[in-house]
């Protein structure tokens, strides 16, 4: 039996026959890249026993981790801080070194800038504290004054009101206002 196709029917039957064949073949690899050969581990030295070793220095020094800076609440601290331009910060060390004469257990974290200046001027020696401080601090920065320029800019410190509010006023002097 003869069966007569086409031209456009043995076309088809072709392309049929090649995408046949072209999905049933395995996709073509790429050949294999050759495998790096690992390097030998380098020969473990032995230690020259003519080298000089210099760990009896480092180890007569002990690493102390605590702070080594000015002691919290000191003058030199608030000194620093001042001469820094640090005026929030200088005021809760100056209040803290004031109050720390009449209660020695407080720390710098009991001082905040929100408290009122009569907790901390407590006594006569707690504002004479803060007084010298203060003052300390500013010529440390602006440079020497006068006994009158400092009396009248403790006295424009509002007396009655936080540590925030004399850090404003410390700030309007130290900017010439």
């Amino acid at each position: 039996m003869h069966v007569t196709l086409s031209k456009g029917q043995r076309l088809l039957l072709i392309a049929t026959g090649l995408l046949v064949t072209a999905c049933s073949q395995k996709p073509a690899t790429a050949p294999a890249k050759p495998v790096a050969k690992a390097d030998p581990a380098p020969a473990v030295s032995r230690p020259d026993p003519n080298a000089k070793v210099q760990t009896e220095a480092v180890e007569r020094f002990s690493f102390d981790e605590q702070y080594q800076g000015p002691a919290e609440g000191s003058l030199a601290s608030a000194k620093a801080l001042f001469a820094r331009g640090y005026v929030d910060s200088a005021l809760r060390e100056t209040m803290l070194g004031a109050v720390h004469n009449d209660y020695p257990m407080l720390g710098l974290r009991d001082v905040r800038l929100t408290d009122p200046v009569a907790r901390f001027l407590t006594s006569g020696r707690a504002i004479s504290t803060a007084q010298q401080y203060l003052r300390t601090g500013l010529e440390a920065r602006m440079g020497a004054m006068s006994d009158a320029r400092f009396q009248q800019i403790w006295q424009s410190l509002p007396q009655h009101g936080q540590v925030r509010h004399w850090s404003a006023r410390i700030k309007q002097v130290m900017a010439g206002r």
